[in-house]
């Protein structure tokens, strides 16, 4: 269980990170640091704080989350188990893990970056952002759903 202990505390750390990476992205983006013009229209300056707004957002849940869960060993063996679930693992592992972070990271970071460039470039990546992860999206219903059947098929 301290392993999975210190594995909490390196994601809390790392949401730290995030926390602290995209405070400073909205603050350039809001003092006009950087000089293009797809940063001077509101629209692509609003899109990069509600971004950020909702990655730190996101982070400071799970900090408070880990925390709790740090502070509660009831709670620190539930969340262990619910994470080591071998039928969420299958459907993870039939999904695609890994690379859904590298692919999502990558596609924010191109359309933030495309923004700066060209707001043509910032739509592609944002169309292709929206694309992949509605994919990923419906492919992990659908294995829940053929998952859960088989189960019930397998009850019965």
């Amino acid at each position: 269980m301290n392993d999975y202990k210190n594995k909490i505390i390196v994601r809390m750390v790392y949401s730290c990170a995030i926390v602290f990476i995209f405070l400073i992205v909205m603050f350039i983006s809001n003092m006009g640091l950087i000089e293009f013009p797809a940063v001077k229209t509101d629209f692509f300056r609003g899109f990069i704080n509600g971004l950020c707004f909702a990655v730190v957002a996101k982070s400071v849940f799970n900090i408070v989350n880990y925390l709790v869960i740090l502070n509660d060993s009831k709670k620190l063996k539930e969340q262990y188990i619910k994470e080591n679930d071998e039928l969420k693992k299958k459907i993870v592992a039939d999904v695609g893990t890994n690379e859904y972070y590298f692919v999502v990271i990558g596609l924010a970071v191109g359309m933030i970056i495309g923004g700066y460039v060209n707001i043509y470039v910032f739509w592609s990546f944002y169309f292709a952002l929206l694309y992949y992860c509605l994919i990923r999206g419906l492919l992990c219903f659908l294995y829940k759903r053929k998952y859960k059947s088989d189960e019930e098929d397998s009850e019965e």
